[in-house]
């Protein structure tokens, strides 16, 4: 299995766990995060680990994967999301998720939606 693809089930089982040390072990500590027109959203570990902190501290959410393709240090997952937001509605949808690994990290994500 190819170091991107363990990456992408690793975070994906830390964020179902709602394991917010984990999951941020997946990233670089200079990551990026872009939205589906390649705009930065985040950038760098803290910034990320801020950005997810509510929702893992909130919890009742989850994601699954239907289809994951690879090449070299590229990975697109197929995923299904659902999560209960603050004011208890709970929203749900797919997007495609890329993965870039660097040094043994995800280095880049992008959300495609």
């Amino acid at each position: 299995m190819s170091p991107v693809v363990q990456l992408a089930i690793d975070q994906l089982a830390a964020y179902n766990a709602a394991d917010l040390d984990g999951f941020c072990r997946c990233y670089h500590p200079e990551v990026v995060a872009l939205d589906a027109e390649g705009q930065v959203t985040i950038e760098g570990i803290e910034a990320f680990r801020e950005r997810y902190r509510p929702l893992f501290e909130r919890g009742n959410f989850g994601a699954t994967v239907d289809q994951r393709l690879s090449a070299a240090n590229h990975a697109v997952d197929s995923e299904h999301f659902w999560r209960v937001g603050p004011d208890g509605v709970r929203t749900e949808g797919d997007l495609l998720v890329r993965y870039t690994e660097r040094d043994g990290t995800i280095a880049v994500v992008q959300f495609l939606r």
